[in-house]
């Protein structure tokens, strides 16, 4: 029985010291001992404890890893935790929230958390497509203010935690709200173990800036666990993400970004889409695009963008179904047709060529540009009409035509705007259609 006990109230320790960042064993036991071993009042009882610790440098605050906040400060008056309080941001929730991360976290983590990652994961979409739908009917005049009926901002059963826009960061929100219902990755940060040592902090500048960071990202996610609230104020968290991104111009570069890389989905999602449909003189350029927008992504950072090699298979592919579609007009020897295939190869696969030549390390490229050319090559010493042979010969010498210059090429498709979720949904149909489509032969 003592060993059994000895295991169990270990256990609240560790806990204990993972959820409140406290590394004083004494303290962490006091609080157990003062809790009767009641995780959430123990929390509670440090929080306390922690609010009335004066403000420390900078050194002490990392060398502790507490959370001195002011606005953590328990209000501790309200026992009745039906109550709504109208007063503060969100004091009366991080002791509750934070207890109740750890079994949320700890019952989700052991699930397979597919299907509650996928619900949850819908029900932050619809909830986010409702309010852009909700911010487009206000005017650029109006501030979100809090309503000022608590009942309003009382969060409904089974309903997921909302960020409150604190001005112009709706895209902190959709990538908080991704990054919170991904299961692993909400365990990893609510169990997030700060710097206990001097020594153990980093002298890199950036790094020693992620530090805060991790600290508010961790009690936003105890937030978006187990508070009352429909919503909760990230303002710290986006304060200090805006410091690392003070200049305009860097703000800029970020929003370009991610407008590039938006383009790139939907390019590859129509793309694909038309190819799964065998509609490959329509589908080539979205696939030409979403390529070389990829690259440019690519080159910031080998995780900024789509999987290259994914994207230069289907373009590959498509540029062989076009080119064989075109060469089988133009053995019909009927002049329509034949002008047909000859334009088809003018303006889309000789235009193209020259992207699968710049890179003459893909070796896989510069084979599917000779099996164009011998298709066409195959066509010499055949009989055929003269005026056939007129045109493939004017033709040959620019699909042999060994230059990487791009000559000339098509603007960029028009694409229609998506929301997230049908974005989403499309998205996750294609790539389930490309796995149950792939055959050994082609890799993918």
């Amino acid at each position: 029985n003592t060993y059994l006990q000895n295991i169990h109230q270990q256990t609240l320790l560790n806990q204990l010291r993972e959820v409140t960042g406290t590394t004083d064993v004494q303290l962490l036991q006091q609080a157990l001992q003062v809790s009767n071993g009641d995780l959430a009042e123990a929390v509670a009882f440090l929080t306390e404890k922690n609010a009335k610790v004066p403000q420390q440098d900078e050194a002490t605050y990392y060398q502790t890893a507490q959370i001195t906040n002011d606005r953590y400060i328990s209000v501790g008056s309200q026992a009745d935790t039906n109550v709504i309080d109208l007063t503060g941001d969100d004091k009366d929730d991080l002791q509750r929230a934070i207890a109740l991360s750890l079994e949320e976290s700890n019952r989700a983590f052991r699930e397979t958390g597919i299907t509650d990652e996928e619900q949850a994961i819908s029900r932050v979409l619809e909830a986010s497509i409702a309010e852009n739908k909700a911010s487009l009917k206000r005017t650029h005049t109006e501030v979100w203010s809090d309503s000022p009926n608590p009942h309003d901002r009382k969060r409904q059963e089974n309903c997921p935690v909302g960020l409150k826009n604190v001005g112009n960061t709706c895209w902190f929100s959709a990538v908080i709200q991704s990054l919170f219902n991904l299961l692993e990755f909400q365990r990893l940060v609510l169990h997030y173990p700060p710097p206990a040592r001097m020594q153990d902090l980093p002298h890199n500048q950036k790094e020693h800036r992620n530090l805060p960071f991790m600290q508010e990202l961790r009690c936003l996610f105890s937030l978006l666990v187990g508070s009352k609230r429909k919503y909760v104020d990230p303002s710290r968290a986006v304060e200090i993400l805006k410091d690392a991104f003070k200049s305009s111009e860097s703000q800029q570069m970020c929003h370009q970004d991610y407008r590039k890389f938006r383009d790139t989905t939907v390019f590859l999602l129509i793309g694909l889409e038309l190819f799964l449909k065998k509609s490959y003189v329509e589908s080539l350029m979205y696939l030409i695009y979403a390529y070389q927008y990829n690259k440019e992504l690519l080159a910031k950072g080998p995780y900024r963008g789509h999987d290259e090699e994914l994207i230069a298979h289907y373009r590959r592919e498509c540029l062989l179904k076009v080119n064989e579609h075109a060469a089988a007009l133009f053995e019909t020897g009927e002049e329509t047709e034949v002008n047909t295939g000859l334009s088809i190869m003018n303006e889309l696969v000789v235009a193209c060529i020259p992207l699968l030549l710049v890179d003459e390390m893909e070796e896989k490229d510069m084979v599917a540009v000779e099996d164009m050319r011998n298709r066409w090559c195959s066509y010499l010493g055949q009989e055929m009409e003269p005026n056939l042979q007129e045109k493939l010969t004017d033709f040959l010498p620019k699909l042999l035509d060994c230059s990487t210059e791009i000559k000339s090429f098509h603007d960029p498709p028009k694409l229609p705007s998506y929301s997230t979720l049908e974005l989403c949904e499309r998205y996750g149909r294609v790539m389930m259609s490309l796995t149950l489509s792939r055959t050994p032969a082609d890799g993918r």
